[in-house]
């Protein structure tokens, strides 16, 4: 039975049926018949339209990706095995390669065609992961919201890192701070011209790669550092770990001076410091060092102090590391008073004084 009835049909949809039309040598009604032919396919296996053209949008890139398999450019891996590479490599950084190898930066002017290409890629590869970037300037913008959705927080951290690296790279935006939730990873970003875009960036050391140096060195110098850490173990972190010129001056029974050690560390003048980060520099670097139990700071404006705990019972011993501590504080300049108790010394600080280089009593 012919049943004949009149339709309406935008440009848009009159175009996407071209194909179709030529085809069927312009005959509009084949057209449509094969277009309802091919619908009634998708859906034998689909519940919905919407769940159909899904399913057709990504045949081709899962035939692209088998091409790719099938001339050794790709390999299929065990997603569980793959996770575990992500888990135990987090925190390390990735050479600027195999970014320029899956972000091509000669197909993305701006951070629109970025976002469309970083979910391209990760269709292709089933990834299952998707980008959206948020900045006012497109071209050149001087901050921007990177948020990665779904997938695991590792694999989140592995896909964050090839954005920051190209982002570092091409428009000289570093990482300001990371947010990761159970289901998608924020990453702010904001320009840093101060450093090389040959370099890597401050923030993307913090935050994605503060393992690098360790992993290096680890691969570097295994054997001592195995030891190391096995001896410290064993040891109970009853260990102290010192200067070589600093420890002989301590064998002689004097008081070495901390100054330089501290200050190639800190990479900053001792002098220069704000009593703040300086607090928060000695309280990190001699924890380190377990030349003490502990370290307590107070930041808070008018009652800055360090309380430092020790298990030391010599008194010539604890007079001549209070006096090691004390140099450092002279240096910076701001007066302090130093109390001393059975296991402990505390160093409480008077901001706004002038001092004249000796310690209040």
């Amino acid at each position: 039975m012919l049943i004949r009835k009149n339709i309406s049909l935008d440009d848009k949809y009159l175009k996407k049926l071209e194909p179709l039309l030529e085809a069927n040598n312009g005959n509009l009604s084949a057209a449509i018949r094969d277009t309802i032919e091919v619908a009634d396919t998708a859906l034998i296996h689909h519940d919905n339209i919407d769940e159909a053209i899904q399913f057709l949008k990504e045949i081709p890139a899962k035939e692209k990706l088998n091409v790719t398999i099938q001339n050794g450019e790709n390999i299929v891996i065990n997603k569980t095995m793959l996770e575990w590479l992500f888990r135990y490599t987090r925190g390390r950084l990735t050479d600027e390669e195999l970014v320029n190898e899956l972000i091509n930066p000669f197909e993305i002017q701006d951070m629109k065609q970025l976002e469309d290409y970083l979910n391209r890629i990760s269709r292709d590869y089933q990834w299952r992961i998707r980008t959206s970037i948020k900045c006012e300037n497109v071209n050149n913008p001087e901050s921007a919201m990177v948020i990665i959705s779904n997938s695991t927080v590792y694999s989140r951290d592995f896909f964050a890192q090839l954005v920051a690296h190209f982002l570092s790279r091409w428009k000289q935006l570093d990482i300001d701070h990371v947010f990761r939730r159970s289901n998608s990873t924020q990453i702010s970003f904001k320009k840093n011209t101060s450093t090389s875009s040959n370099e890597i960036m401050p923030g993307i050391r913090k935050h994605l790669g503060y393992l690098d140096v360790v992993c290096k060195e680890l691969d570097e110098n295994t054997e001592f550092w195995t030891q190391l850490m096995y001896t410290y173990n064993v040891e109970r972190f009853n260990l102290v770990t010192l200067h070589r010129a600093q420890f002989e001056v301590f064998a002689t029974g004097e008081v070495p001076d901390p100054i330089k050690t501290l200050e190639r560390l800190c990479k900053q003048s001792v002098s220069d410091m704000s009593l703040p980060d300086l607090l928060v520099q000695f309280r990190r670097m001699y924890l380190a060092t377990q030349l003490v139990k502990n370290i307590e700071i107070s930041l808070e404006s008018g009652s800055e102090s360090v309380t430092i705990f020790h298990d030391f019972k010599d008194e010539r011993v604890i007079r001549n590391l209070t006096e090691y501590f004390s140099k450092i504080f002279r240096e910076n300049g701001t007066p302090f008073e130093t109390s001393l108790y059975s296991s402990i010394i505390v160093f409480r600080f008077f901001l706004g004084l002038e001092s004249d280089g000796s310690d209040l009593c």
